[in-house]
């Protein structure tokens, strides 16, 4: 199935969209600003003071950007669509619905219709979701349905939701700003950050039904001072005060890159290790058998290739 689903949407994907931050011109998806700079805010913001008032995304990239610093492809973040086939096929039953309270991109949502996957995604950012939107043409039915708001706000904004399966991979707070807003989370100090996440948690789990799974992919991240905040525990705690107990971790490893270079510098200075590998999450709300029992048997087989 993974050798399906690399077929399937690798080059469609890797060619227009992108996980973070992503916006259109005239139809066609342009790199994310933050995944290929993660100084970009930074420099929005210091231009604004220079000129003493706000300017929007669009006018700063337009107007104030210097084209050097402009995002290349390999600056791009895009979801794994492997890893949701395996956490559809696993943990959600077929014809299921899929809630995911941090949407982004649109990978998670194109890879559940494509399984046949009722997909309702959150996002806070608009022109994320018109991104999005622009890569219909390779989903399947049921659509995937993006919904603007903030995932705080879930309950009221997927009250219709009873969702089979919560996937989702939350911002990694500082690890990356997605954008100036205040109620995203990347935006937030550590308390808040972790305040905002036990929330939306909660608010999933509660649409989540019973004797179902929810699987979360997160990875740790350090403070300013240098220390991990244990991003994996402290989400563990957070299903679990919801009333999802954690049933199951994998490991997804990541792709090694410059780490070696950057490692090195950063185990001279401070004797900080890199990182290879992000978790997998599994949890559970209910019974873990009759779970299993409600996602069927386990699926195995190739998605159709989309044709052009």
């Amino acid at each position: 199935m993974a050798k399906g689903l690399a077929r399937t949407f690798g080059q469609d994907l890797m060619r227009g969209e992108h996980e973070v931050g992503a916006t259109t011109n005239g139809g066609v998806l342009m790199p994310s600003h933050t995944s290929g700079d993660p100084g970009f805010y930074a420099k929005k913001r210091a231009r604004e003071a220079e000129i003493g008032r706000e300017l929007t995304t669009e006018e700063f990239l337009a107007e104030h950007y210097e084209a050097s610093d402009a995002p290349t492809a390999s600056g791009t973040s895009i979801f794994d669509p492997v890893l949701c086939e395996i956490a559809y096929r696993w943990f959600c039953p077929q014809g299921g619905t899929v809630l995911d309270p941090f949407a982004g991109g649109s990978v998670r949502g194109i890879v559940a219709s494509r399984l046949g996957r009722r997909y309702v995604g959150i996002e806070l950012r608009p022109e994320q979701v018109e991104a999005n939107h622009a890569q219909g043409a390779i989903a399947a039915e049921p659509l995937p349905e993006w919904r603007v708001g903030d995932a705080r706000d879930l309950g009221a904004i997927a009250a219709d939701v009873a969702a089979d399966l919560i996937f989702s991979c939350p911002p990694y707070w500082n690890l990356e700003r997605y954008s100036d807003d205040p109620a995203d989370l990347s935006t937030m100090d550590e308390a808040s950050f972790f305040e905002a996440q036990a929330a939306i948690i909660a608010a999933a789990v509660a649409r989540l039904k019973d004797d179902r799974f929810a699987v979360w992919v997160v990875g740790d991240v350090r403070d300013d001072r240098g220390f991990y905040v244990n991003l994996p525990g402290r989400t563990v705690e957070a299903f679990e005060a919801a009333g999802a107990r954690f049933y199951n971790e994998a490991i997804l490893v990541t792709a090694v890159g410059s780490l070696p270079i950057r490692t090195g510098r950063q185990f001279t200075a401070a004797r900080k290790l890199g990182r290879t590998h992000q978790s997998v999450l599994v949890f559970v709300k209910g019974d873990p058998r009759r779970a299993t029992e409600a996602c069927g048997e386990v699926e195995f087989g190739e998605i159709e290739e989309v044709q052009p």
